[in-house]
Parts: C-alpha cells; sequence; structure tokens
C-alpha cells in the first residue's frame, strides 16, 4: 500500500456527493450551526470551517457547482 492519503470521495457517485452538499448546507444554517444558541461564537467559526471545507472537498469531487434543483429538486 502507498504512503499516500486516499481522496475522502474518491469513487463516489453524483448521487452520494449532492447528498454530502445537502448535509453540509443544512449543517451551515445558523440555528445548526450555532446550535440553537448552545456553542459560542468561536466554536461555531471552527464548526463553519470544518463545515466549508467538507463542502470544497465534495465539489472538488463532483467537478462544478450544483444547481439548487440538484440539491433542493
Amino acid at each position: 500500500m502507498s504512503g499516500r492519503k486516499r481522496a475522502p470521495w474518491a469513487g463516489a457517485d453524483e448521487l452520494e456527493l449532492l447528498e454530502e452538499l445537502r448535509e453540509v448546507e443544512l449543517e451551515l444554517s445558523p440555528e445548526n450551526l450555532f446550535c440553537d444558541g448552545e456553542i459560542t461564537r468561536a466554536a461555531a467559526m471552527r464548526k463553519k470551517k470544518k463545515l466549508e471545507e467538507r463542502w470544497g472537498c465534495a465539489i472538488k469531487a463532483l467537478g462544478r457547482e450544483p444547481t439548487e434543483a440538484e440539491l433542493w429538486g
């Protein structure tokens, strides 16, 4: 086995990637991001950064930005 890390979405199909993007978008809503006011702003910003990284990985694997209709049909 090589020492290279496998891309997190290597081999994923379009439906899996769109589902990941939907999930991330929902988690980025203010009420979810701030856990209904239960976490600090700093904690929410750390959470946001991780979610944006997940979004970027899924977009890169998909190869394009999805349309609103694809995400929310």
